[in-house]
């Protein structure tokens, strides 16, 4: 949670260094406005103390859980305001780590942080809609901190406001950029995506 919260006043940050630059600046970086549409492959998590329920995940890579395979898309539609700053919607489906469906919608504000050559680091966050089928199934589960007992139907939920990301791009021509994307949800989980983004 401490670094969700770092993520955003560090995109705060970000943005108001942006919108403090001078208007003729701005004005330039508008003419940019564009969109870039992005399929990843989900995922690899890391589970920095272990998963909670780890004798239910089908795919993990040590008897912990530190280490599980998800399997499943995620689908992000970008829309630059200026040459550094841009709004990101997603959703994602998948596999989660008890290998039943799960996903999440978002929407977010993105900010450059570090660009080099064909190299470039985005953060940001925003609010986001995170779901996964009711673990309750599973005779082993005996509940976790980030879902609860939020439970609609045969879904378990959660509603979080800060959620954030931090992303790798490297530029493979004019249209197409490799991507690789951590989501940080500290301590609990750190999710990896990995694909391609393209101009569109």
């Amino acid at each position: 949670m401490r670094l969700s919260y770092f993520i955003l006043f560090f995109t705060l940050f970000k943005i108001s260094n942006i919108y403090g630059q001078d208007t003729l600046s701005i004005k330039a970086s508008n003419t940019k406005k564009s969109f870039y549409v992005s399929l990843q492959y989900v995922g690899l998590t890391f589970h920095p103390n272990g998963g909670n329920t780890p004798e239910i995940y089908p795919l993990k890579f040590d008897k912990k859980a530190y280490f599980v395979l998800e399997v499943g898309a995620n689908l992000n539609l970008d829309y630059y305001l200026n040459d550094k700053l841009f709004i990101r919607a997603s959703i994602a489906h998948y596999r989660d780590c008890a290998f039943v469906p799960a996903g999440y919608f978002h929407l977010g504000i993105r900010s450059l942080i570090f660009k080099k050559g064909k190299h470039r680091i985005n953060g940001g966050i925003g609010p986001t809609l995170m779901y996964r089928e009711d673990w309750h199934q599973f005779s082993e589960y005996k509940g976790d901190e980030f879902y609860g007992e939020r439970i609609h139907g045969k879904w378990q939920y959660r509603f979080i406001i800060y959620g954030g990301e931090f992303e790798y791009l490297y530029q493979i021509n004019d249209k197409i950029e490799f991507q690789y994307s951590l989501i940080p949800g500290i301590p609990i989980i750190i999710t990896s995506k990995f694909g391609v983004r393209i101009k569109i």
